[in-house]
C-alpha cells in the first residue's frame, strides 16, 4: 500500500506543470513552493523547510487521511516525502550545472 501511494507521489509530483490539476493538494502546494526555487543558491533543505512552513494546511489534512496506518509507517512516509524534495532539488541543480558545463565547452 505504502508503495503504490509514494509511487503515486513520485509520478504526480514529475508530470507537466500543465497536469496540475490532477496533483493531491499537499503536493501541488508543495510543487509550488519548491520548484520556482531551484535555480536560487538557497540550500534545497531551506527551501523545503520553507515549503512545508506555507503548506502546513495540506499536509496537516494529508496527516490525517494516514491516521489509520501504523505509526512506523506513516513516519517513514512522511521522511520519505521530505527527503524526496530535498533530492528532487539537489539532483535538477547538478544536472543543470552539468548541462551549463557542457554547454560552455
Amino acid at each position: 500500500m505504502k508503495w503504490i501511494f509514494l509511487s503515486g507521489m513520485l509520478v504526480s509530483s514529475s508530470a507537466i506543470a500543465d497536469g496540475q490539476r490532477f496533483y493531491t493538494p499537499e503536493v501541488r502546494c508543495l510543487n509550488d513552493h519548491t520548484i520556482p526555487f531551484i535555480e536560487t543558491s538557497t540550500p534545497a533543505k531551506s527551501v523545503v523547510d520553507d515549503a512545508y512552513a506555507q503548506c502546513k494546511p495540506e499536509l496537516n489534512e494529508w496527516m490525517n487521511l494516514q491516521e489509520p496506518l501504523p505509526d512506523e509507517m506513516k513516519q517513514r512516509m512522511r521522511k520519505e516525502l521530505y527527503d524526496f524534495y530535498i533530492r528532487m532539488i539537489e539532483k535538477r541543480r547538478h544536472y543543470e550545472a552539468k548541462k551549463a558545463a557542457e554547454a560552455a565547452r
